[in-house]
């Protein structure tokens, strides 16, 4: 009996020991948890105190000229839906996040003028994106953009003799640019740029004015076809203006006899 009693006070005796253990495991792993979620927290607060310090002292924090690229992450701009009105003229955003920031504080992100704002940010080291969770988190959405950015559409703000194509603010008649043939002028520097990367998004044709044909051609159209650059069938052969040519498929004879310029070039004469 006495024997029996001993082993149960040995058996209670291990599991409080036991209990008592597993208690003070708990309590040690929420401690750590709560240790690293305040690391966590002064972190992200240290991080929110310096950018609105920087804000606070008037520092200018733009990395984007606002029109190719965003003034707050230095993105470049895949459309044109996100803008609005700095200073008396049109400022794009990559976002509509970036754009309410920069409505908090316009002076860190926009300066008054757009040379002044390319000047700012031409020389800032080009941005990696901040939007890549975002995208995976909602392709649909992501696809949206790239669609978006895909259609092309007129983008002037001004005539180019006394506005600005780019912006529409007056122009600085020192800065003459040409492209296609055709003469414009811009308020800045970064405008001609912009321009003359896209000049049918910018400058309206004049009317009269001959559009310069861009040649597609990727074979000779003899031992390679102008339209694809793949090996010619001398059994599909074509002609246009006097001109033999030979193609891979019977759709590219279509497709050069619809735009020869744009595929052929002319036979030197013998």
């Amino acid at each position: 009996m006495r024997a029996q009693e001993f082993s149960d006070e040995v058996e209670i005796k291990r599991m409080k020991l036991t209990s008592g253990s597993f208690a003070l495991i708990v309590v040690a792993a929420l401690s750590l948890q709560a240790f690293a979620h305040s690391k966590h927290d002064k972190k992200a607060h240290g991080k929110a105190q310096a950018q609105a310090s920087k804000t606070a002292k008037g520092e200018f924090l733009g990395k984007g000229d606002g029109v190719e690229t965003c003034p707050v992450t230095g993105e470049e701009i895949q459309n044109k839906d996100v803008n609005s009105q700095f200073f008396g003229r049109t400022v794009y955003f990559c976002c509509a996040e970036c754009l309410a920031e920069a409505k908090k504080s316009p002076a860190a992100y926009i300066k008054e003028t757009q040379a002044e704002q390319v000047a700012a940010t031409k020389d800032l080291p080009k941005s990696e994106g901040h939007h890549g969770d975002h995208d995976a988190q909602n392709p649909k959405e992501s696809g949206k953009q790239e669609s978006k950015g895909a259609e092309q559409k007129f983008l002037g703000k001004g005539d180019g003799i006394e506005t600005c194509p780019v912006t529409g603010d007056p122009v600085n008649k020192e800065l003459k640019n040409e492209v296609n043939g055709r003469v414009f002028y811009v308020c800045c520097e970064g405008c001609a740029d912009v321009v003359k990367k896209n000049p049918e998004l910018f400058l309206k044709p004049v009317e009269g004015e001959k559009k310069e044909q861009a040649f597609l051609g990727k074979g000779d159209g003899v031992e390679t076809c102008p339209v694809t650059g793949e090996p010619v069938d001398k059994d599909l052969k074509g002609e246009v203006d006097g001109q033999t040519f030979y193609v891979c498929c019977a759709g590219c004879i279509d497709v050069v006899k619809k735009n020869p310029a744009a595929y052929l070039k002319k036979a030197k004469a013998k």
